[in-house]
């Protein structure tokens, strides 16, 4: 009796000491999984920014954000314009993307959003879209000034004309819409 007693005991702690074992790898399994989809959502958000917007509806504004730029970078370089620099600091204020074209340089600031649903109603005739589903009407009058400031400031450093632009990137709530165009749309 005393002899099965000292077996159940050994049984039970070699349990728990399994038990501890297999949480310890949960955990590290949960941790190791974690990492894996942070790594694999930076890399859909470098490599296919458009199918990142898609399909990470729980995305950061940061992230959205990230994902912007990166679109508005390939537009510009698609449109023949050379990209000399991104998230670009500058003692008058950061830039989101530093473009040059032939005719100089391009001081781009880039504003996204995910647009809210309208809600439709049958046999009502469509309406406008507000201002408030224009990322680019966010920019106002002292964020336009800051740009005018970096741009000058850019130009007198490198010796090259500058110009600013804004660029918005709307992201329809079908979710397969994305937009991508300079403001005031030209």
């Amino acid at each position: 009796m005393i002899a099965e007693r000292s077996a159940l005991r050994a049984a039970g702690s070699a349990l728990r000491a399994a038990g501890s074992a297999l949480r310890a790898a949960g955990s590290a399994l949960r941790a190791a999984g974690s990492r894996l989809r942070a790594g694999l959502r930076s890399a859909l958000l470098r490599r296919a920014p458009r199918i990142f917007l898609w399909t990470c509806t729980a995305a950061s504004t940061a992230e959205i954000g990230l994902a912007g730029e990166e679109l508005v970078a390939r537009t510009l370089r698609r449109q023949g314009h050379g990209i000399e620099g991104r998230r670009v600091r500058t003692p008058w204020g950061e830039l989101d993307v530093l473009a040059r074209d032939g005719r100089g340089l391009v001081c781009v600031e880039v504003k996204t959003a995910r647009l809210a649903p309208m809600p439709r109603i049958r046999g009502a005739a469509r309406v406008a879209l507000p201002d408030r589903d224009h990322p680019g009407a966010r920019v106002d009058a002292r964020g336009l000034e800051r740009l005018g400031r970096i741009a000058d400031g850019i130009a007198r450093r490198r010796h090259l004309p500058a110009r600013w632009e804004v660029w918005e990137v709307r992201v329809g709530p079908g979710r397969r819409r994305v937009e991508v165009r300079r403001w005031p749309a030209a």
